[in-house]
């Protein structure tokens, strides 16, 4: 009788895990399939001859990633809408450093949405664009003005995301270090047995 009860008890554990394991990874693949929908839809147009010199251009910026207007959400497009990012080359994680650089407040080109990628800074650019969403001359206006306002603030924006970068990373090791410090002060304040 108590096997039987144990058994059932045992039975019932492995279905549960078993629910489990199911609805974890149908969550997995309901996030695999958001990400590779977000990418989907998009035509790289770097090589088109009337984008010639905007990639011309942006071959000096130094990265590999500049993104604008790219958010999922209308609120963020909101708050980023005069804001480009560029991501040095080499950079990784799931939500890499990127260099923020502003555009001016006469900006007009909110319809522009684009990514461009390289695989590093000697590569042409790869300008992804859903073309569905973005008409080809709010692409090239967009893309013609912005281009030399990337090349021409990226490197300031660079140097201020390592500078902000090295000062969030020393004021992280001064914390752990007063921890440390502050730990072993408690562990001294006790008298010796």
């Amino acid at each position: 009788m108590q096997t039987q009860a144990a058994s059932k008890s045992g039975g019932s554990r492995i279905i549960v895990m078993l629910i489990v394991m199911v609805v974890a990874m149908g969550g997995g693949i309901f996030v695999s399939f958001k990400l590779l929908r977000s990418a989907s839809g998009k035509t790289d147009v770097g090589d088109l001859e009337a984008l010639a010199s905007v990639q011309a251009q942006l071959r000096a910026v130094d990265g590999c990633r500049i993104t604008y207007n790219h958010w999922p959400r209308s609120h963020h497009r909101q708050m980023h809408r005069l804001s480009v990012f560029v991501t040095p080359c080499g950079a990784s994680g799931i939500a890499p450093d990127s260099a923020k650089v502003k555009l001016p407040d006469s900006w007009a080109h909110d319809a522009l949405a684009f990514e461009a990628e390289r695989s590093s800074v000697t590569d042409d650019w790869a300008i992804l664009v859903n073309s569905e969403a973005v008409p080809f001359p709010v692409l090239l206006a967009g893309l013609t003005e912005l281009a030399p306002i990337v090349v021409r603030e990226t490197p300031g924006a660079m140097a201020k995301m390592r500078a902000d970068k090295a000062e969030g990373d020393a004021k992280y090791e001064e914390g752990l270090r007063q921890r440390e410090q502050q730990r072993q002060q408690n562990q001294d304040s006790y008298p010796s047995r």
